[in-house]
Formats: C-alpha cells, structure tokens, sequence
C-alpha cells in the first residue's frame, strides 16, 4: 500500500514539473542581485548602528539560506537597475541612520548612481581616496554628517556628477581649482568651514544652476569669468564674519555679471555702486540680498523693473538719499529690509501701496519727518520697525487699524529711538491686540494715555524739563534713567530695554525735586 501511495506522489510532482516545463520554457529566468552589490549591503547592514530599526525589511540578512533579494523585495532605501536578467545597486539613500563606517568596496559598484547619507556619523572615512573617484555617481549627498572634517580634492574628476551636497558637515580647506564635472548642476556646499577664494574652475561648469557657498570663510573678490555661468539661477556666497579684518568675501559686482540673466535668488556682500544691469538683466529675481558690505550712494531706480521681486534686503550697507517712490510700487514685495544705512528724508506716503508687505525694516537710517499715516494701509505686515531715526510728531490715529491685521497674526511695531511726541486718540485697542509696540527713548509727552499701561512718565518728562533731565526719578516708583525720555520703573531699577547704570539710580519720593544734577 505504502509503495502504491509512493507511486502516485512521484507521478503527481513529474506532471506537474512537465507541465511547468512546458508553459515556461520561453520565459527568462527572474533576475538577482549581483553578489558583490549583496555583499556591499551586507557590510553596510552590519556597520548600521539602528540596522534592525531602519532597515528592517532587510529580512534575514546576514544568513546565507536567506531568499530575500536587495532589488525584487524592494529593500529599504536601494534602487536597482537591470542589465541582462542580473539587477546592480543603482541608489543607496538612507539618511540618518547612524551609519559609522562606509565600505570602502560601495566605491567599486559599477552601477552606482545615488549615494544619500545625509546625517548619518561617519567615524571613520576614506571619502578622500575612494569616495570622489566615481565616476557613475549623479547625486552625491553627505550633508549633516558630524565632524566629517575632510578636505576636498584638489581636482574633482566626476564626469556624470550633477549634484553635490555637503553642507554643515564640518568641510575644510580650498574649494577645488579643478572641476571636471560638465553635467554638475548643483554645488551646495554652505555652512562649513571652507576657505581661500572663489576658484575660477567653477565658471567652465556652463550648465550649473545652483551654487550656494555661504556661511563658510572664503575671501577675495568675485572671479569676473562667473558671468558664463548663463544658466546660474541660484547664488548664496555671504560668509561667515571673520575675525580678520577685510578679509571676507566681498567686493565689486562685476560687469561681466551682467550676462547671467537666469539668476532668480541672489545673496552676496557687495562694495561700491548697485549696478544698474541688476534690474535690466537679472529680470526673473526673487530675492536679492547684498547687505553687509559697502554699498554706497543712492539705491537706483532700475531696481524697480524687477517685477517678480519678493525679498529685498540691501541692509547694513552705506546707502545715502531717500527711498526711490517707485521701490513702493513694487507689490511682489514681501520684505524689504533697508536697515542700518545712511538713508535720510521723510518716508513717503506711498509706502501704502506695499499691500502684499509682510516686513518692512528701516531702523537704524536717518529718517526724519513724521510717521507715514499711509502704514496703515498694510494689511499683511507683521513687522514694521522704524526704530532708532529722527522721526517726530505723534504715533498717528490712523493706525488703529492695524488692530485687525493684529487679530489675524502676531504684529509687531518698532518706534523706539525716534523723537516722537504723543500718542494719537482712539489707539486703545491698537495697544491691547497688538504682539509688542515698542515707544521707549521718546520725547513723550506727559499724560500718557492709560491704556499704554507698560510705560509711565515720570514728572520731569514733559515740557522743557525733559531737555535738561539726565537723570530723573519718577513719581511714586522713584528711579532715575538716562537721557531725554523718563519711564517709570520699579524698585529695582530701569526696566528693560534702558542702559541705566546702578551708580545713576536715585530713589526719592514725589516732590518737586524731580532730577538729580
């Protein structure tokens, strides 16, 4: 019976081998992972801190009865490729997975295209021998890697490398003379520690769009042949300040620049004059951001042909004049940042056709006149900062409407430092919905009115008495500040935002002597 049973089972698996023989004989046999792509993974696997955690459907690796493939069980992280019925590693991205080691065998996969390791802590390296000789990598990403501490070549050979990202990973030394990469679009490279000067190497690369070097030590001027760089949409080269001084990227925009018409977000430190190409030809700017340098003279009107502008920042510059009434007409713009220059004249009124203003900074300049009653109209501010001009006359009533631009979002306003005199009527609910309004170091005159329940004046802060107090207690709280403009503090001293120094302090009760000489 047995050798009967026996019999049937052997006929049952022979037709059904035939029959599978039969119906699949035309079809390719199903494709595997290359062995050396598997035992590159492998070594990866197991220098993988978290490797249970973050690639866990690497099943059973490690164990060569295992049937799990990297490429047709789609492992996490790996991209393949096939090349006749054999499947290569094409893509490794496995950002912030504490990978300690990179084999040094990943720099021989041949089918290699993506490499991301983003955040990962690499212990120990051999990037510079191994890792920028590949000559299949198109994207190359070791950003965020902590204290990766490496230099890079002097020559870059990578013939099909179109991205490389390395920024905040702790990079040193020259960027590369050399750079044999035709089909690199995109060098990011900022926040590291890179120094020396802008090589002229990079201007060959014709077809790059993104070149973002800031916040690294670099110095020297703009190299004039970076005007070939036709299709250049992104340029961020503002650096680190140095404790040298001078010795900083900055310098005169050249002429040559003028050709690179593709340019969307520009943000560098600059001498000199605006040149006027920058609105003839930078057309299709975004942002533009040259502050920090030595701009001087007037801002140019031509600035005002760039329609598609939404941030301007020419701040902490030497700019002198008034503000050109068209920079007002440009309703792209979202910020506008003039601060810290030499500006001077009053704010014009047209300052209300910014309607799609959501900062606008002009502190530290030399403003005079009063306040722009046509503010009121900027319905999307959620930061105007007039501070420290030459402003006078009062916080006008017109801006109570702000109050409704207060209810929608955090609205802050900056008047400190001017020489305002009084607080317009009707600002009740202005001062009650608002994030912070900022008044202190104002001629204000006294009463104030109750609902600016922050500041008080003192006695002495009205009149002529104002013009001789530089030191004054206040009546009732009895402390003394500093200058033109007394606000009443506690027993403790000054509130915040005065420099009054303790010796200066003086604590009386109300009378008539309301300053100390």
């Amino acid at each position: 019976m047995a050798s009967y049973l026996f019999l049937l089972t052997w006929l049952a698996v022979m037709l059904t081998s035939c029959m599978g023989n039969h119906m699949y004989s035309d079809q390719k046999p199903l494709a595997e992972t290359n062995p050396f792509d598997r035992m590159v993974l492998d070594y990866l696997y197991k220098y993988t801190y978290d490797s249970r955690h973050v690639v866990a459907n690497w099943t059973n690796w490690g164990n060569s009865s295992s049937t799990s493939d990297p490429c047709t069980d789609n492992w996490y992280g790996i991209t393949c490729v096939e090349d006749q019925s054999v499947y290569y590693v094409s893509g490794i991205d496995l950002p912030h997975h504490l990978i300690p080691v990179l084999p040094s065998e990943i720099y021989q996969m041949k089918h290699l295209k993506t490499l991301i390791l983003t955040g990962n802590y690499l212990e120990y390296s051999n990037f510079q021998t191994g890792l920028f000789t590949m000559q299949t990598l198109e994207v190359l990403d070791i950003s965020m890697i902590t204290d990766l501490n490496i230099t890079l070549p002097t020559r870059l050979e990578m013939a099909n490398l179109q991205y490389l990202y390395a920024y905040d990973s702790q990079l040193n030394g020259p960027l590369p003379e050399t750079w044999n990469t035709p089909k690199l679009q995109g060098i990011v490279l900022n926040d590291n520690y890179l120094t020396g000067q802008l090589p002229v190497g990079i201007s060959k690369i014709t077809g790059l769009k993104q070149l973002m070097l800031q916040n690294n030590k670099l110095f020297g001027n703009f190299p004039p042949d970076y005007g070939n760089l036709h299709q250049l949409t992104d340029l961020s080269l503002v650096q680190l300040i140095d404790s040298t001084p001078y010795r900083r990227l900055c310098s005169f925009l050249p002429s040559s620049w003028e050709t690179m018409f593709s340019l969307v977000n520009v943000s560098l430190c600059a001498f000199g004059d605006i040149p006027d190409y920058i609105g003839d030809t930078w057309s299709q700017l975004r942002l533009l951001s040259v502050k920090g340098g030595g701009l001087n003279d007037r801002i140019p009107e031509s600035i005002c042909k760039l329609t598609e502008l939404q941030i301007l920042d020419l701040s902490s510059n030497k700019l002198e004049g008034t503000i050109p009434d068209c920079i007002f007409k440009m309703s792209s713009l979202t910020h506008l940042d003039l601060s810290n220059n030499l500006l001077s004249g009053h704010i014009s009124e047209a300052i209300g056709d910014l309607t799609n203003i959501e900062q606008l900074l002009l502190y530290r300049n030399r403003f005079n006149g009063t306040l722009p009653r046509n503010a009121a109209k900027l319905v999307n501010i959620n930061m105007l900062a007039f501070e420290n001009n030459m402003l006078i006359g009062e916080l006008p009533s017109e801006y109570d409407i702000l109050r409704n631009v207060a209810r929608d979002h955090k609205l802050i306003l900056y008047f400190d430092g001017n020489m305002l005199s009084s607080i317009g009527d009707g600002l009740e609910y202005l001062f009650s919905d608002v994030f912070y309004i900022g008044l202190y170091d104002n001629p204000l005159e006294c009463p104030l009115p109750p609902y600016v329940n922050y500041a008080k004046c003192s006695l002495c802060n009205s009149g002529t008495k104002r013009n001789n107090c530089e030191y004054c207690v206040s009546a009732g709280c009895g402390w003394c500040s500093y200058g033109n403009n007394c606000i009443e503090g506690t027993h403790q001293g000054p509130l915040s935002q005065y420099t009054c120094p303790e010796g200066h302090w003086s604590f009386q009760t109300c009378g008539e002597n309301l300053f100390v000489q």
